[in-house]
């Protein structure tokens, strides 16, 4: 497939150069990521979304991901045109908090197996919601699905999401892509350390965690913060943002592996619960873990050499390089003025393929084992896209 990325920092010019690339290329589909702010516009969102010929899907993000770079407030775009027996099928519900077993079984019918191609499935949901609509279907070790994506993500002060599918704005759904035809490969970066015991989560709803080997949250809590002088009950979002983000906690399949990460949102000082961005299972173990920008850029060059070779074997055969990566890492590379480093490793290994990306609010992707559908914080996913 033919493929054209770019970045647009001023907004006004976002028109000229869609219209241009759009008439080079005679797309058939267009994905781009923009500001919350240019969801909210009905101009600035018509006018990019006019072409009843290409399906047009976008996405709110406070990052754009291009090359070696990351640009805040920025518009980016993909421009994809089939060549060979590639296409791409467009699937969308809204509302899917109203009735989580009616959205899992609309995607669970509306996945095309690994065979047929690849599904990218972009949701303005909340992670909690979109965590359960896919523990629902993939609970068994369903590697025959090919599928990736995030949430959504913006810097409003609610920090609302859109995602937009020919136009038609989604505000608490999702979109699904299956591209029939394309091959898709991956590798995803993680960057924390495990520490520690393996716990057990022996109490939570949701994404509540009460207990853990029977021990009370707020005991497990008080052990950790110990000597900071700060207390559970200090921690609003805010707070946890600035203490705990550098301590996820990792999920232990049974056989020893780490399947996937969440991190904690704050502690509900009425309920007594630590409360994640995700769900989490009872009887699911985990450790702590840590890592700070060194760990977390460590592990990028390790993931980038990992995703070389498998461009080696495969010829370099791939399309494009999507990089699907979590605000709350950046916020942590930010902090060191770091921002694009991750992508400048990236970037070095296979700077000859069309690479994008964009910042999200949560991850979706395989766990290293290649077990489908598992949801991730603080994560960052290479994946590779190649028309058959």
């Amino acid at each position: 497939m033919k493929v054209s990325t770019f970045i647009e920092k001023d907004i006004k010019n976002v028109k000229n150069r869609v219209l241009r690339l759009q008439k080079e290329i005679d797309p058939d589909l267009f994905i781009f990521f923009a500001p919350y702010t240019f969801f909210e516009s009905e101009d600035l969102l018509s006018m990019i979304t006019a072409d009843k010929y290409c399906n047009c899907i976008g996405i709110s993000t406070v990052a754009v991901v291009q090359d070696n770079k990351i640009e805040y407030g920025a518009f980016g775009g993909i421009f994809i045109k089939f060549e060979r027996s590639g296409r791409c099928l467009v699937r969308l519900i809204d509302n899917i908090s109203k009735d989580l077993e009616k959205s899992a079984d609309f995607l669970e019918e509306n996945l095309i197996p690994e065979k047929k191609g690849t599904n990218l499935l972009f949701s303005t949901s909340s992670n909690l919601q979109v965590n359960k609509v896919l523990n629902r279907i993939f609970k068994g070790n369903k590697k025959e699905i090919r599928l990736y994506g995030g949430i959504a993500s913006s810097d409003a002060p609610d920090f609302r999401t859109y995602i937009s599918v020919n136009g038609k704005l989604l505000k608490d759904g999702f979109v699904i892509l299956n591209l029939e035809n394309i091959e898709s490969f991956n590798t995803i970066s993680l960057g924390f350390i495990p520490v520690g015991t393996t716990y057990t989560i022996t109490r939570a709803v949701d994404n509540r965690v009460y207990s853990l080997d029977d021990m009370p949250v707020v005991y497990f809590l008080n052990n950790i913060l110990k000597n900071t002088g700060i207390t559970p009950y200090d921690l609003d979002p805010v707070k946890t943002s600035e203490v705990l983000w550098e301590f996820p906690f990792l999920f232990i399949e049974d056989s020893g592996y780490v399947s996937h990460l969440l991190v904690p949102m704050c502690f509900d000082v009425e309920d007594e619960a630590l409360l994640f961005y995700g769900e989490v299972l009872e009887g699911s173990k985990i450790k702590l873990s840590t890592g700070d920008s060194e760990d977390i850029l460590m592990d990028v060059k390790i993931r980038s050499e990992e995703f070389s070779n498998i461009l080696k074997d495969r010829d370099f055969k791939s399309d494009l390089i999507l990089n699907i990566t979590c605000t709350a890492r950046n916020y942590i590379l930010i902090g060191d003025g770091l921002e694009s480093k991750e992508q400048e490793i990236y970037y070095e290994k296979f700077n000859g393929i069309p690479f994008a990306g964009f910042l999200t609010f949560g991850e979706i992707g395989p766990d290293r084992m290649g077990k489908a559908g598992k949801f991730y914080n603080e994560t960052s996913i290479l994946l590779g896209l190649y028309e058959r």
